[in-house]
């Protein structure tokens, strides 16, 4: 799969992490259908999964989530009973921990290359 994502024109470097020794996200964005008895239990939900309100119309919410899967797939599944209306979700983004960079160590490897 690496090889396949580094023939796109976009993509730069990739460097596969260590779950450990990275943070990992997700980003959901969910369109809830909302009328005036389930907007308010909606906003609660909404609370406890430290989600945001993005879009508020007559008849829906747009909430925006962010985490690990297992904690999107829990809003959704409390969120399922009021209606869904539309979903979109990223897939997995990360970055390693610490205060090194992708570009640290490519400057590192480039200066090991040139002093040989």
């Amino acid at each position: 799969m690496t090889k396949q994502l580094n023939k796109l024109i976009n993509v730069i470097k990739i460097v596969e992490l260590d779950p450990g020794t990275s943070v990992q996200r997700e980003l959901l964005l969910v369109k809830v259908a909302a009328d005036r008895q389930s907007r308010s239990h909606i906003l609660e939900t909404v609370q406890l999964f430290r989600a945001k309100v993005v879009d508020v119309a007559p008849d829906a919410v747009t909430v925006e989530a962010t985490g690990h899967a297992d904690k999107l797939a829990a809003l959704l599944n409390v969120l399922e009973p009021f209606g869904i209306r539309e979903l979109v979700q990223s897939g997995m983004v990360a970055v390693a921990r610490g205060s090194r960079s992708i570009t640290d160590r490519s400057a590192r490897l480039t200066t090991a290359h040139s002093a040989r």
